[in-house]
Formats: structure tokens, C-alpha cells, sequence
């Protein structure tokens, strides 16, 4: 017998799909309305797995090795035809949809344990709350296309999991530069200026925790960062529970390609601390910053995210809201038809006050 035949993610009570509730933070049967927590939800589960008869010659699994097993097992892998982004959905999902393109999506088969991430932060913005953001988002833009704030493309408001690397680690900095210190004054007629210059020269000692880079190469990577800082204080480890009834993205940042630019956000961070306690100098010029890195760990975590994606125009637009904290960011389409009608009303407005005034003088 399969290990992996004995785990699912159904209602004890009525056998209907369970999903997780962000109102709630439970896990929530919306058939019956049956609610269980998440500790809940692992002994009913464990309980199930304990009365499983497991073949003798079956090999013992390390705890690593058996979770690596667990996700390979409930874990499906869902293929765009459209675009190819890669979609991770638990074992039980029949169907769904690209939060990229919506096109409707296919099974194209399991996923190795090697995409198992280490944490997760469960959604807290619910569905409700995510529409209301939109439309406090769109309010008062009137250049909008009309089919970009309708009911349908609302509706394609979605749930994501996005994939993320987190760095942690310490970091040794070193700033280098020529520092000048520059003073002005006046006597009489007279304006003097005496510039001197130094060596300055700055090292410290910094620690960084959980420095975020997004691991889809399909989601832009700044607009995935406008919406942190995420609040790591609500981190889980990572339970396949938590995808029933919404789709992760499958990553294809290696962590090696996410360490580059991690790296990049960690000197910057580092530079502007070292500029800091050089701020007695009038400028820095000729600056040169080096870092190296000690205690470097990686964590693998899908984060939460509200995700809408438009195509205006042969150019996509992407919506999103920190499935966390709310925090939203939106790149918006112009309506060309909008903004030629408003403008030719504008001019028409002009001219019309023009030929006002003309006709008054000529009155006179």
C-alpha cells in the first residue's frame, strides 16, 4: 500500500474538501460548515496515518525522508497550455485556473519532494477584503478600461502562494570612500569656499534575517517587492493542508540565482548603514563597498498573495495584494479611448471659452 493513500484533506464530518478560512485562521468545510483548527486538522490526520498497514518489508524513512515522501505523494502539479507557469495544487484539486493568463489548467503530474517548501504564511486578507482593496484602489481612476473593473475580471481575483527564498546569515561590510567637508561664507563683496578632504573609511558587523527574493521568474520581481515587508511573527511551518483549495506557484529561481540579488538588497542595506554614520561629511565621492557573508542559511516559504492579472492592449497588467498585511499595489491600463475623449473635451472646453472672450471684446 501507498503511504500516501492514507492522507487527505476532506471534512471528517461530510467528506467534502476542506479549505483554509483567512476570516477564521481555521480550516473550514463549506458544505457543512464544519470548522477545525490546525492542530485539529494534523491529529485527526495522524490518527488516520497510525492505523494504516504498512507492508513489512516496507524501509524506514528518516522524518526528513517521510515528509519529502508526504509532499511527493499530495502533491499535483498543474500545467498553463497558455503560458507555462507552473501551478502546485494538493492531490484532491480536480481542476482550477493560471493566475496569470485564466486560462483553464491541466494535470500534468506529480511533484518531487524537492519542491517542498520549509514554511508558510497562511492568508489573512479574505476574499471580502481583497475586492474591497480593489475597488478602493480603482475608485478615482477614471482612465480605466471598463471590462478592467467589471464583475467578470473581478472575479478573477485570486489566491497564490508564492514562492520565496529567505536569507539569513551575518554580513562583514566595509565602506571606502573620500569624504569632503565643504564651507562657505561671504566678507564684503567676497564669497569664500574651503573644501577639504579625507579618507573615511567604515566597517561594521551586521546580522540580516529572512532577506525576501520571490522565486517565479513569471512575476516580477518588483512588483513583488512593493508589497513587503511580510510579518514573519505569523510563520508556520509548512503543511499541505494549507493548499487545499489554493494554488501555490512552483518555483524556477534556483536558490543560487536568488542569493544574486538577495545579495544586491543586502549591500545596498549595508551601504546606506555605513553612509549613516558618515553623515558628519558634506558628500561622499569615489565610494566603494564590499561585503562578505558568514552563517548563511536558506529557507524555502510560500507567501501569501491576492493576484490579478490584465492583458490590455498585448501588455500584461498585474494587480496584487499582500494576502498578510493587506498592503497593495497595482500597474494600471490607460484606456486609450478614455483619455482621447477626455482630452478632446478638454479642448473643446478651451475653445469654446476662447470664442467667449473673443466675442465679448468684439462687443465692446
Amino acid at each position: 500500500m501507498d503511504l500516501v493513500q492514507t492522507i487527505t484533506y476532506q471534512c471528517p464530518n461530510c467528506n467534502a474538501a476542506l479549505e483554509f478560512d483567512a476570516h477564521s485562521g481555521k480550516f473550514k468545510c463549506f458544505y457543512c460548515d464544519s470548522m477545525f483548527s490546525e492542530s485539529e486538522i494534523k491529529d485527526i490526520f495522524q490518527k488516520r496515518d497510525d492505523t494504516v498497514d504498512l507492508e513489512q518489508n516496507e524501509p524506514e524513512l528518516s522524518e526528513d525522508q517521510a515528509l519529502q515522501e508526504e509532499f511527493s505523494g499530495q502533491s499535483a502539479l498543474y500545467s498553463c497550455p497558455n503560458c507555462g507557469a507552473g501551478v502546485i495544487c494538493d492531490s484532491l484539486t480536480s481542476s482550477t485556473r493560471c493566475h496569470f493568463c485564466h486560462t483553464p489548467v491541466v494535470l500534468s503530474g506529480r511533484l518531487s519532494g524537492e519542491y517542498k517548501p520549509d514554511v508558510l504564511i497562511p492568508f489573512a486578507v479574505t476574499k471580502e477584503q481583497a475586492r474591497a482593496k480593489f475597488d478602493e484602489y480603482t475608485r478615482d481612476k477614471k482612465f480605466l478600461p471598463n471590462d478592467f473593473v467589471s464583475e467578470a475580471q473581478i472575479n478573477n481575483l485570486s489566491q497564490l502562494y508564492v514562492p520565496y527564498w529567505l536569507k539569513s546569515g551575518l554580513v562583514d561590510a566595509r565602506l571606502d570612500a573620500v569624504g569632503k567637508v565643504v564651507r562657505s561664507w561671504s566678507r564684503g563683496n567676497t564669497h569664500y569656499t574651503n573644501t577639504k578632504e579625507y579618507r573615511v573609511g567604515r566597517t561594521a558587523k551586521l546580522a540580516f534575517i529572512r532577506v525576501p527574493c520571490d522565486g517565479s521568474k513569471r512575476i516580477d520581481d518588483e512588483l513583488m517587492e512593493s508589497i513587503e515587508p511580510f510579518n514573519y511573527g505569523g510563520i508556520k511551518l509548512f503543511s499541505m493542508s494549507y493548499l487545499s483549495g489554493c494554488p501555490a506557484e512552483k518555483y524556477d529561481v534556483t536558490k543560487e540565482e536568488a542569493a544574486k540579488r538577495i545579495d544586491e538588497r543586502i549591500k545596498k542595506a549595508s551601504e546606506a548603514e555605513l553612509r549613516r554614520t558618515a553623515d558628519s561629511y558634506t558628500s561622499l565621492e569615489q565610494v566603494r563597498i564590499g561585503t562578505s557573508y558568514r552563517n548563511e542559511q536558506y529557507v524555502y516559504a510560500l507567501l501569501p498573495v491576492w493576484f490579478l492579472n490584465y492583458r490590455y492592449k498585448g501588455k500584461d497588467f498585474a494587480f496584487v495584494i499582500n494576502g498578510q498585511t493587506g498592503l497593495t499595489f497595482g500597474q494600471l491600463p490607460v484606456s486609450r479611448a478614455k483619455l482621447f475623449w477626455a482630452s478632446a473635451g478638454l479642448f473643446a472646453a478651451v475653445g469654446l471659452i476662447a470664442s467667449l472672450i473673443g466675442g465679448l471684446f468684439l462687443g465692446v
